[in-house]
């Protein structure tokens, strides 16, 4: 494969607009089938729902293992040189770690609903019954080992069909809601029935490849006893994984504690307005699964300076959407907001400023987290998540005591602001060492 830095470039931008293509009637119809349950249900009722899917899916972030990254850390060489019988050995784990993290996610999420739903959510019964049914869909939700194959083929083309196809099931099954005026347990059940269709499409997409590939696939035996024998290789998927646990319980904890704090009114609007902002930043956000495969292909070849010079180009890119983002966000963010609550709240164009903002900001750590997770530097990673969000919820509380959801936002930018240049500074670092390290002894650097 051809690894110089412009073809990186240009098989990077091409890949993500390849799931930006995918996003496209995803985004459209998510708009459509969020106003539509907000208007049938009601601001009240919607905010329960969205609560309800918040916490499956924080349950299912802070517990599922990131085994995609370890398929394409450990399984790249392997795979690209044929020695598919130790290959093997990395997909069995990767199998295997998805399926242990699900079972017991759906056990933490029982537990929670238990615990937490009535307590501390104020759920009645019968959403804590539907909640708990909800649930027992984590166990299918993680796709890491297939996904890590459509990454390690360089086979994204594959996504925009099982995209599709979730869509039609998620806006269908919206449609049918708002027609019929059915409650907060139909609307669950459709979400389930989503995540449903997800994990049956993403798995056929990765049998298919492995077969393709390698001309066989594990045996059942193989995957429920082999050995793996991988020296490291539970260590990093742990470490990882800690690092996708902290940045979920903090985009999803905001909003289950203003549920619990504020009401679920509120954490309607907020919710509505982070999907917003992360929406708009999402065609920035899809660049993550196509950098891993090139920075490890580069890293192996170590091609330092190559990594650099995608890295700035990026950074250019980023520049440029965000200067569009806020345009975008100044000028039709108010109207798109009201349609989807089909309400308006004092100050939202506000609050939807300050999350576009932090958005942007988390869209600058697009490349330089897997930066550190590739030179295995996931440390830097997780003590700074850790003293982000020790200061984080303690003083979320404050800021919405003086502020409510504006005050919530304001935080949510500081924190992401942070979170940016804790990053920055160690991969400045980093990468400059590692290419002078690689420069020839008396070469001077580029002017």
């Amino acid at each position: 494969m051809d690894h110089s830095h412009h073809s990186v470039f240009v098989r990077i931008l091409g890949n993500t607009g390849i799931l930006i293509g995918s996003r496209v009637i995803n985004a459209v119809c998510s708009f459509v089938y969020v106003a539509w349950a907000a208007q049938t249900l009601g601001l009240q009722d919607f905010g329960v729902m969205l609560l309800v899917i918040t916490f499956a899916a924080m349950v299912c972030d802070i517990t599922h293992l990131q085994s995609w990254q370890s398929l394409l850390h450990y399984g790249t060489s392997d795979f690209e040189q044929k020695r598919f019988d130790r290959f093997y050995d990395v997909l069995v784990f990767c199998i295997r770690a998805d399926f242990i993290s699900g079972l017991v996610g759906m056990v933490v999420g029982l537990g929670g609903v238990a615990l937490l739903g009535g307590s501390f959510m104020g759920w009645s019964p019968q959403v804590q019954i539907d909640a708990a049914l909800c649930m027992l869909t984590i166990f299918f939700m993680n796709t890491g080992w297939s996904t890590g194959m459509l990454r390690l083929c360089n086979r994204f083309k594959l996504v925009p069909v099982y995209e599709f196809l979730t869509t039609c099931v998620r806006t269908g099954g919206t449609g049918i809601g708002f027609v019929f005026h059915f409650g907060i347990g139909y609307f669950l059940l459709v979400w389930s029935l989503t995540q449903l269709t997800m994990f049956v499409s993403c798995s056929c997409a990765g049998v298919y490849l492995v077969k393709k590939q390698t001309g066989g696939f594990p045996s059942f035996s193989h995957i429920i006893l082999g050995r793996t024998g991988i020296a490291g290789i539970w260590s990093y998927t742990v470490r990882t994984s800690v690092n996708q646990v902290l940045e979920s319980f903090f985009s999803q904890g905001a909003t289950l504690l203003i549920g619990g704090r504020l009401g679920a009114s509120e954490a309607a609007v907020y919710k509505v307005a982070r999907q917003i902002s992360n929406g708009l930043a999402k065609p920035a956000q899809l660049m993550i699964p196509t950098l891993y495969p090139e920075f490890i292909r580069l890293r192996d070849a170590q091609d330092w300076q190559g990594i650099r010079t995608v890295i700035l180009k990026i950074f250019g890119l980023i520049i440029a959407f965000s200067a569009l983002s806020l345009v975008l966000t100044a000028t039709v963010g108010n109207r798109l907001f009201s349609y989807m609550l089909h309400d308006v709240w004092p100050g939202q164009q506000t609050i939807l400023l300050l999350l576009v903002g932090g958005s942007l900001l988390d869209i600058c750590l697009i490349p330089l987290e897997p930066f550190l997770v590739m030179i295995d530097r996931v440390s830097i990673l997780l003590r700074w998540r850790m003293i982000v969000m020790c200061l984080y919820f303690p003083l979320l509380f404050v800021f919405m005591a003086f502020g409510g959801i504006k005050g919530a936002s304001l935080e949510t930018l500081l924190a992401s602001l942070m979170m940016f240049v804790a990053c920055a500074l160690p991969v400045l670092r980093q990468l400059n060492d590692k290419v002078a390290r690689s420069r020839p002894a008396g070469q001077l650097p580029p002017s």
